[in-house]
């Protein structure tokens, strides 16, 4: 702001001293008229006064002729009474000068002898007059010196000039006067114009009034001009103050002749500068407007400074809002003159694309130079700009990666625009750049996750089918394993039907087996989880897998956490470590090694894996890393699909790491696999750490037991299970009732429910499930025995039977000694 201000500043200064110079020069051109009009009003007045002094001169001059040839007549007379020849000559004189009225002469003694006007004598006495007292007295006098006053004669006021008359011994015998008349004397000044406030004045020396043009009011007195005696005859011009009208005067005073006589002209001094005063009015108006013109020229200005001001406090706050914007934005901005190769990138640019900060980058050039970008995106970075520049594309968009620091690529996302002329060629392109190295990222793990679910949701799709398939295999498994028992019991050792018999039930075993992993797969499979010593497992997979060991393969253990131990099934824990290394050992040809490590690791921040995801927490890591030939990055993602497998015909089902892979994830943990083309092979198996512990007893159970007639309800929509449960629960002193539907149960339930004393139901029953029959029997008997069976029955309800009333839950296919255990504990055997 402060430059603006003293912008402001000079302009009020230079608008002060325009208009102080308009003033200065009015105000000179003012004075200078002033002098001017006043010069030119005193030689007007001067040559005014002066040419009537002097015609008044001559004309009393002229009288003054006239009166001293008529005293020459009379002094010839020696004052004898005037001839008619004489009075005749007289008259002739006093025709001589218009100024004079009448002639007259008076004796020695002031007695009228001759009047110009009758030519005869009058009875009229002048003795007492100050003029003939004056000549009588002075010889000299006769001059005008006296006011005016009227005549006796003919009784007008006038002015009298007068000659004294001596004999030729110089003896006083009289006057002769002249009569001036005042009005023929204003007639004469009528026709000069002074102006409505001038005047001309005849006055004597002492400022007494004579003759004023125009007139003034007559008065008592006699009017006396003081300024005029004050002055003197032939002072210089003076401005005064009139005593007639009180108005300011200019006023120029000439004596007439050598009379006593002063004729002063006196012209208002207003109607003197009238010009002055119009010139001066003309003037300040033209000033003002000068002023005002400069005052509206710098309001102007200064609005527009002040716009321009706003404006550039527009332009700094809009700039402030977008370095706020690009700052927050986090955004880097790049410009390029195509016409001058200019090139301007911002400091964030800089920072973005690794460029040192005393690098100097000006032209296209100069900045591929200080920009390292990967190799395998310079060619689409190439094309997005050479497509936008060509008017095929409406922008650049495009993502690559450049090198921040070494061993450091970093992902840019860059989007640009150009201007073009008028005929489509380029001139200039702006560009933008983002760092979305995170986004990238996010967008891999995403995919990872992404795929990661997929094969979740397949493994889960697939374990559905699995364990559907299983439930119903298991129906048909658990009546060939039953009725192979029962037949079994009944054949002597060591005879053909017994071998033959024992071979079915092997047959039907490896089906239990299988059965078992697709149930595992499935995660359907209940099993009890108990504390597990891993280095327990661990030892007896190695005493399992030493006899399959070649001659050129080795084995090697390395337990750093050997004494951890988790919760789960300790069987299915065998079947994990087993699988794995099983796969570990057929995948060296001929020789190799087979590490297993064991070590346990603290995780402070969730960890994807290639199946499943780690939350925080502590876990142990079970390493099995072989030396064979690796795995082919193509099938590294189907490995864990149910029924895929690499090996040949007959080598294997496809489903033990799809079993591995229900059980780790049922104990909330994960695998990871690293298996690069030419190996080694290294499986990762993350498991939840417990507590250390050893690893409980095995308990073999007991031996088979038998009913004492107690009445037992078996539901199963197999007929064939219906038929095996009825036997062999007879056989063990049971009374079995079955029934292949839960509505013919529920029916003969309603007719007598004190009739039975236990349920061995199915859950999986068409119309109403095994659990829903538990439930509605329950209402009516709380305390009646129930036995759950399924092949495929859901975690959920396995958990939640007890708090249903349901007592013991079995799996499909059933074990005869396990149904014998069960029937015996609920019945108290």
């Amino acid at each position: 702001m402060e430059p603006e201000r003293r912008v402001r500043g000079w302009v009020w200064a230079a608008g002060a001293v325009v208009i102080a110079a308009f003033a200065t020069a009015a105000a000179y051109d003012g004075w200078r008229l002033h002098q001017q009009i006043v010069a030119a009003n005193n030689r007007e007045l001067g040559n005014l006064s002066h040419a009537l002094a002097i015609e008044a001169g001559r004309n009393l001059d002229l009288v003054d002729e006239i009166l001293k040839d008529c005293a020459s007549l009379v002094e010839r007379g020696e004052g004898r009474r005037i001839t008619p020849g004489t009075a005749a000559q007289l008259a002739r004189l006093a025709q001589r000068s218009t100024q004079v009225e009448n002639l007259s002469i008076a004796d020695a003694h002031g007695k009228q002898i001759f009047h110009s006007g009758s030519g005869s004598e009058f009875d009229i006495d002048i003795s007492d007059r100050p003029y003939f007292v004056a000549l009588q007295n002075d010889p000299e006098a006769g001059r005008p010196d006296q006011p005016p006053h009227l005549s006796r004669t003919d009784g007008v006021e006038a002015l009298f000039v007068s000659r004294r008359i001596d004999d030729r011994s110089g003896r006083f015998i009289g006057i002769v006067s002249a009569t001036l008349s005042l009005d023929q004397l204003r007639e004469q000044y009528t026709a000069i114009d002074l102006g409505a406030h001038s005047s001309l004045i005849l006055a004597l020396s002492d400022g007494l009034l004579v003759l004023r043009q125009p007139p003034v009011a007559a008065t008592a007195k006699p009017m006396r001009f003081r300024e005029l005696a004050e002055m003197g005859a032939g002072a210089p011009i003076q401005s005064v103050l009139s005593h007639v009208d009180s108005r300011p005067k200019l006023i120029s005073a000439v004596a007439v002749g050598k009379s006593s006589l002063i004729l002063a002209v006196l012209r208002d001094e207003a109607d003197a500068l009238l010009p002055w005063v119009d010139e001066m009015q003309s003037s300040a108006i033209r000033t003002v407007s000068l002023t005002l013109v400069t005052l509206l020229t710098i309001a102007g200005i200064l609005h527009q400074l002040k716009r321009s001001e706003r404006a550039s406090e527009a332009l700094r706050a809009s700039e402030s809002r977008y370095a706020r914007v690009m700052a927050a934005a986090n955004e880097g901005h790049a410009e390029w003159n195509l016409l001058d190769d200019a090139v301007f990138v911002s400091g964030k640019w800089r920072a973005l694309h690794g460029i040192r900060d005393d690098a100097v980058v000006t032209t296209l050039g100069a900045l591929k130079a200080s920009t390292s970008i990967h190799p395998d995106d310079v060619p689409p970075l190439l094309l997005a700009w050479n497509e936008h520049l060509a008017g095929r594309s409406p922008a650049i968009d495009v993502d690559y990666r450049v090198a921040a620091a070494p061993d450091d690529w970093r992902w840019i996302h860059s989007r640009g625009s150009c201007l073009r002329s008028a005929d489509g060629t380029p001139t200039s392109l702006f560009c933008s750049a983002v760092d979305v190295t995170d986004r990238k990222r996010a967008e891999a793990e995403k995919a990872g996750v992404e795929s990661r679910l997929q094969q979740a949701l397949k493994l889960e799709a697939l374990g559905t089918l699995a364990g559907g398939i299983a439930h119903d295999f298991n129906n048909i498994l658990g009546a060939i394993l039953g009725f192979g028992e029962m037949v079994q019991r009944g054949a002597a050792p060591g005879t053909p039907p017994r071998r033959q018999i024992d071979r079915v039930l092997q047959a039907g075993e490896r089906g239990r087996l299988l059965v078992k992993r697709i149930l595992d797969l499935s995660r359907s499979r209940s099993s009890e989880h108990a504390p597990v010593g891993m280095r327990a497992v661990i030892d007896e997979v190695v005493g399992l897998l030493t006899p399959q060991l070649g001659e050129g393969t080795t084995l090697d253990l390395r337990l750093e956490a050997a004494d951890a131990t988790v919760i789960g099934d300790a069987t299915q824990l065998c079947q994990v470590v087993l699988n794995v290394c099983t796969n570990a050992v057929q995948a060296i040809e001929a020789s190799g090694r087979v590490e297993i490590a064991m070590h346990r690791r603290t995780l402070d921040a969730p960890m994807p894996l290639l199946q499943g995801d780690l939350g925080p927490g502590d876990y142990v890591c079970l390493d099995v890393t072989d030396t064979g030939p690796g795995i082919d990055p193509a099938i590294l993602g189907r490995i864990f699909d149910p029924f895929f497998t690499t090996k040949r015909s007959r080598e294997g089902t496809g489903l033990g790491l799809s079993v591995v892979h229900g059980i780790v994830s049922g104990m909330k943990g994960g695998i990871d696999v690293v298996a690069p083309p030419g190996g080694p092979t290294r499986v990762a198996i993350w498991l939840p750490v417990a507590d250390e512990a050893a690893l409980p007893p095995v308990s073999h159970g007991a031996e088979w037991r038998r009913g004492e007639g107690e009445v037992v309800m078996v539901v199963d929509d197999e007929s064939s299970l219906v038929e095996l449960a009825e036997e062999l629960l007879a056989t063990l002193g049971y009374e079995p009732v079955g029934f292949g539907s839960a509505e013919d149960a529920w029916s003969a339930f309603e007719e007598d429910p004190d009739r039975f004393d236990a349920l061995l139901t199915d859950q999986a029953l068409p119309g109403m499930d095994g659990d829903e029959l538990a439930r509605r029997m329950l209402e009516r008997r709380p305390q009646l025995p129930v036995i759950l069976m399924s092949g495929n029955l859901p975690e959920h309800l396995e958990r939640e039977a007890p708090d249903r009333g349901i007592r013991a839950v079995l799996h499909k296919p059933l074990g005869l000694r396990q149904l014998a255990g069960e029937l015996a504990r609920l019945f108290g055997h």
